[in-house]
């Protein structure tokens, strides 16, 4: 079967399914999507088509085909009927290694043999999660950002017995979503981008923590700083061009980096202050202040298409 044919099972209904669903519908593939609970399912119907018909608003999909797309979703309650036809399926269920674990394993039992079976996991490594199943060679992490049909980057990587073929058709099928496909070479946990948000994340609250500038001025000091500068370049290809080459720059900014990473913390666990210190001065922000959590998403989905289109054009 040619894979833009390809009939797609997502299971789990929370937001990240919700965006699996809302991009696999859009570009034009039938999906199921699974919950246990219909309540769920039906509170994720209404997100999905608010999401469809955001993309059509924003000319991302043409006029019509929010109510197409729709029209391609199904619901289901039991995780067999869902997926005993589909050629790949998305799981994103509570980043739990038992619980993903038993969901794997009745997902293995029901998909046919040639399915892909992908884990949406932020931080679980597949090689604990494909021991569930009788066939680890089909399965595959495949890590999206949110918004899902938004965000073109998605994370791939194999556990210890994940084939080759797998991964590169999981690639593939990325890349056909319209995705940015990043293929780790081995598994660590948090793979790239979220170890990088951990790494910046720290520092942030740090920051406030020790009182050196507001929530707000550590925010602003990043997207209207180095957020800004570097929306299609990354750190290392930065620093090449800052040094007028990676060598000089390595050679001649040593020190001073590492004299700034001595002087950062290097804690494992937020101290219970920085914890207050944060909250307190996030809930201080005016955006904050200004706008429910609805509005700000929303706010912040409007910015990333213009973004996007921008980088596009």
């Amino acid at each position: 079967m040619k894979m833009d044919t390809w009939r797609i099972a997502c299971v789990g209904a929370g937001l990240i399914g919700q965006g699996w669903t809302t991009l696999f519908s859009s570009k034009g593939y039938q999906v199921i999507l699974q919950d246990v609970s219909k309540t769920a399912l039906e509170d994720s119907l209404r997100a999905i088509n608010k999401n469809l018909m955001f993309l059509e608003a924003k000319t991302i999909l043409k006029p019509g085909e929010a109510a197409a797309a729709m029209a391609r979703i199904k619901t289901n309650t039991d995780i067999s009927e869902s997926a005993d036809s589909a050629d790949y399926v998305q799981e994103s269920v509570f980043d739990d290694l038992q619980l993903k674990s038993r969901v794997f394993k009745e997902i293995d039992m029901a998909v046919p043999d040639h399915a892909i079976i992908a884990s949406s996991s932020s931080g679980l490594v597949m090689t604990e999660i494909q021991k569930a199943t009788t066939r680890p060679e089909r399965c595959v992490l495949v890590h999206p950002l949110l918004p899902v049909y938004l965000i073109p980057v998605v994370e791939i990587v194999g556990g210890e017995q994940t084939s080759p073929k797998t991964v590169k058709s999981s690639a593939e099928l990325m890349r056909r979503l319209g995705k940015i496909p990043i293929l780790l070479q081995k598994e660590v946990p948090g793979y790239i981008v979220n170890r990088l948000q951990a790494a910046l994340l720290r520092e942030a609250i740090d920051l406030v923590h020790k009182g050196v500038a507001s929530a707000e001025d550590v925010d602003n000091a990043f997207c209207n700083g180095v957020g800004l500068r570097d929306p299609f370049i990354g750190p290392l290809l930065r620093a090449h061009l800052a040094g007028n080459g990676i060598e000089r720059f390595l050679e001649n900014y040593k020190q001073s980096y590492e004299n700034r990473w001595r002087s950062m913390d290097t804690w494992e666990s937020i101290p219970p202050l920085a914890v207050d210190a944060v909250i307190k001065g996030v809930r201080n922000m005016e955006m904050v202040r200004e706008k429910s959590l609805d509005e700000l998403k929303n706010w912040r989905d409007d910015m990333l298409v213009n973004l996007l289109k921008l980088i596009m054009d």
